[in-house]
């Protein structure tokens, strides 16, 4: 919030100029990112000009010009968003031109975007290496960039409108804009031609009083322009309005309006004046406000989305420390096991906390993908329905299921997703029903060539009222009381709307205060192919002696995880710290299974996997290659497949998935040794 409100003090000061904002606003961030050099450049096909520059000895100048190639920022344009680099010499960038000249450690930028059209970067850089930039950082970047690129937007528009100014003043001078007048003692209303065509009105058109105040539009735009006329008939007052008016072609137009009133002997004899046609200017205007006003609800929803998750997150995080810490001394069995119970229910609180907030980012930015397969339909409702039997049952709750759906029955959507509302749904029921009961029906019908997915949820808990229904969906949304506590994130249900709006499907909800919800879910499906399906789930009595894993990983701590998790299954690990490292080890011991970690400095897991399966030292038949990785995005699955894996685990992992991947690699080692 500090920095929010440090940003806001900035950009709001009506008393800087806007080079003197941007002066402040780069000395801001250079405090912010801890660096020493700061550019607002401009891009201009292949020259990357200096445009706004702070330096400690001043050494690099407004104008300067180097080839964009050269520069890091060739990297952040071609990235499309905020890029960053804490430690260059060891990054994938180390040989860049940028470093090998100017020796720049740490960078972060991020491209300013006028409209659609790429202006230039703002970055901020550094000789001397830096933390690794958080997300929180890119966010800040790319927050400057925004800002930088509306101001720059609107300041483009004033120099237009100021432009236009100018124009009208040439116009007037040499009567090429519309003109008119009003003689009060004949009652005589005179256009122009070029009035005539702001009117859109035949040449042959004779105007009167009353009908040209009728042109106007009906409402705020009549009633502005005949107090003004009123009003300089009787002080002498001029006027200048910006109006909408109707031409007579039924067109929609905005005019700037100038007039004022000649007396003689004191009385108004006649009225005169000049019109131009600034549609476009008021058009542009208009645009500018909504994208200043999108811009200040996306900054206001991003500070309300970092308080609210600042405040969520402290909950599980102290489950998890807590019960952790309070391990170290306990000595007896039953409070360690309840303890680590409740350490790991916790870690799933913040596990789910933290995918609302990714999901909500996805959606907000316009890149949440589907991922269809091919499933039973059944299996998710069944094994839903399993998970929450006890649940519901250790809070005294009546949980009642009706899963009319054929246990042949194959569709094909993303059925992650499509757990994903259903589980949401029977969570808020369990959350909000204290006591009675909770129904979870569920039935799918076949209409034309597509399954017609039909979900119900009620229960008997306290229901809405009508003003919360009202909010229901939108982001940040609850409505909690000091007595049930019961918050979240409030994004749930805003998530789960995108959601099924995303599968074509619809949502309808009715509650009534203390007495109950219901929420009614029909989704359509395709018809899903029957896959055949192997169980994976780990036979204890198989044995696993024989199998060679090697663990590939960065990180420690993610090494002794996945190694107590292999003693469970009385598997005994290599170890490699880079891509590096497992090349060399893979060389010297044939592996029948490797973990691979995607991003590790010197050589990610990527490039380590795809030189194993080039240079033949992993072939596809021998050893099982499995991505280990925090990156989860439908675009990193394809990528990890393209590189030669052959499954995904996404961490923080289960020690079923690690089952699965041991199962599959004792398959392939007993058939390949057949």
């Amino acid at each position: 919030m500090n920095f929010l409100r440090s940003f806001h003090n900035i950009v709001s000061d009506q008393q800087q100029s806007f080079d003197e904002k941007i002066d402040n606003l780069l000395k801001f961030g250079l405090n912010v990112f801890d660096l020493e050099i700061a550019i607002i450049s401009e891009v201009i096909g292949s020259q990357y000009v200096v445009r706004h520059v702070i330096t400690a000895d001043n050494s690099l100048a407004v104008g300067t010009v180097f080839d964009l190639a050269g520069t890091y920022c060739v990297h952040t344009l071609a990235a499309s968003k905020a890029l960053a680099f804490h430690q260059t010499s060891t990054s994938r960038i180390a040989h860049h031109p940028c470093y090998v000249n100017f020796q720049l450690e740490s960078y972060i930028g991020a491209p300013i975007k006028v409209g659609k059209d790429i202006y230039g970067t703002v970055n901020f850089s550094s000789p001397n290496s830096s933390i690794p930039f958080s997300e929180q950082a890119h966010d800040y970047v790319e927050l400057f960039a925004q800002w930088l690129g509306s101001e720059f937007a609107r300041k483009s528009a004033n120099q237009q409108l100021l432009k236009n100014n100018n124009r009208l003043v040439k116009l007037e001078s040499i009567a090429n804009i519309g003109s008119w007048e009003v003689d009060l003692l004949t009652s005589k209303v005179t256009w122009s031609e070029q009035t005539k065509r702001i009117y859109q009105v035949d040449d042959s058109f004779i105007p009167d009083l009353k009908s040209a105040i009728s042109f106007f539009k009906q409402g705020d735009n009549r009633e502005r322009i005949a107090n003004a006329v009123e009003s300089g008939m009787k002080t002498g007052e001029k006027w200048h309005l910006d109006l909408e008016l109707i031409t007579a072609k039924n067109n929609s137009v905005w005019v700037s309006a100038f007039g004022e009133a000649e007396f003689v002997d004191g009385a108004c004899v006649r009225l005169f004046g000049t019109l131009q046609d600034v549609t476009e200017s008021v058009l542009l205007r208009e645009e500018l406000k909504s994208k200043q006003a999108q811009a200040e609800r996306m900054l206001e929803d991003r500070s309300i989305l970092f308080a609210k998750i600042s405040h969520e997150l402290r909950t599980p995080l102290n489950g998890i420390t807590g019960m952790l810490t309070t391990l170290l001394g306990e000595q007896s069995e039953e409070k360690r096991v309840e303890k680590l119970k409740v350490a790991l229910r916790s870690a799933d609180i913040l596990l789910n906390i933290i995918n609302e907030v990714l999901d909500f980012s996805k959606i907000n930015h316009g890149e949440l993908k589907l991922e269809p397969n091919h499933f039973l339909l059944k299996t998710i409702f069944v094994d839903l329905a399993s998970l929450y039997i006890p649940l519901f049952k250790a809070n005294n709750i009546d949980f009642k299921t009706q899963i009319e759906v054929a246990d042949d029955c194959w569709g094909y959507c993303d059925n992650t997703r499509l757990s994903q509302i259903a589980s949401n749904l029977l969570s808020n029921a369990l959350k909000f029903t204290d006591t009675g009961e909770v129904n979870f029906k569920v039935s799918v019908a076949q209409v034309n060539k597509q399954l017609a997915l039909h979900l119900e949820v009620s229960d008997t808990g306290r229901g809405m009222t009508k003003a919360f229904l009202e909010s229901l969906f939108s982001p940040f949304t609850q409505e909690v009381d000091a007595k049930s506590n019961k918050g979240g994130t409030g994004l749930g249900l805003a998530i789960v709307k995108e959601l099924i709006d995303y599968m074509g499907g619809t949502i309808k909800v009715n509650s009534t205060f203390q007495q109950g919800t219901t929420f009614v879910i029909a989704i359509p499906l395709a018809i899903g192919t029957m896959q055949v399906e192997v169980n994976q789930r780990l036979d204890t009595t198989i044995d696993t002696s024989g199998l060679s894993v090697l663990v590939v990983d960065d990180n420690q701590i993610n090494r002794f995880v996945l190694d107590a998790t292999l003693e469970k299954l009385q598997i005994k690990a290599d170890f490699a710290v880079d891509g590096e490292d497992a090349i060399l080890k893979c060389k010297q011991t044939k592996y029948d299974l490797i973990f691979m970690d995607c991003v590790m400095p010197q050589l990610d897991g990527l490039e380590a996997t795809k030189i194993l399966r080039a240079e033949n030292i992993c072939r596809h038949q021998d050893t099982l290659i499995v991505a280990l990785t925090a990156n989860t995005s439908a675009s990193d699955k394809i990528a990890c497949k393209e590189a030669g894996m052959d499954l995904f685990i996404s961490k923080p992992f289960k020690l079923h998935s690690v089952e699965e991947a041991v199962v599959n690699a004792l398959t392939r080692l007993v058939i390949h040794s057949n």
